[in-house]
């Protein structure tokens, strides 16, 4: 096996090896009921990568040596590190021997301390792919805002704020009456003029 180029890193923090690495792709199937008596399925939903790894870090580092040295402290400063990448709870870029990955979330670590290993940790990982999307906003169609088969506007709405808790004034629910007759009004106009109520 080739010696790899660069060591095991995540966020830039690099690691002294690499012991086991899992990658995994899934899918879903829908599946749906039909009046035959049998289910189903018209598309596979594909899932998001996951990637499994357990690292090797030590304050005597073998490999890698040139690039990391050697330090009493090195091996609890790493752990600190990936702590606070955790909690950050930000994406993280992940370089393994032969490829990379980006925009990746860190589910699970954990950091286990024995006495073989002395102050060398041996640290599971496991991280999961994000999609990231982006809202778009779009303009609709005036054909989408008439009603039934002669086209005539369908009306207008509006919004406000409304106050949880609150007691109004008597002034202000004497102009909500106002408006809710003035606006039932309109509505009623509206309903005659289309032909959904009777004479």
């Amino acid at each position: 096996m080739a010696q790899p180029k660069q060591p095991v890193s995540i966020n830039g923090i690099e690691f002294d090896a690499l012991i086991t690495e899992d990658r995994g792709l899934e899918a879903t199937v829908p599946e749906y009921a039909v009046e035959d008596g049998f289910s189903v399925s018209d598309t596979i939903i594909i899932g998001t990568e996951t990637l499994s790894m357990t690292l090797f870090i030590t304050d005597t580092p073998v490999t890698w040596f040139s690039r990391h040295g050697s330090g009493r402290g090195r091996t609890e400063s790493i752990v600190k590190q990936l702590e606070e990448l955790f909690y950050t709870k930000s994406p993280v870029t992940v370089v393994t021997t032969d490829r990379t990955f980006t925009d990746m979330a860190i589910e699970s670590i954990s950091f286990s301390k024995n006495a073989e290993t002395g102050y060398a940790r041996e640290i599971p990982i496991s991280l999961r792919k994000i999609r990231i999307t982006k809202a778009r906003t779009t303009t609709i169609p005036d054909s989408y805002g008439k009603s039934g088969d002669t086209g005539a506007s369908a009306g207008t709405a509006n919004t406000s704020t409304a106050n949880s808790g609150s007691t109004p004034s008597s002034n202000n629910s004497a102009a909500s009456s106002g408006e809710a007759e003035t606006k039932s009004s309109i509505l009623y106009s509206a309903a005659k003029s289309t032909g959904l109520l009777g004479e």
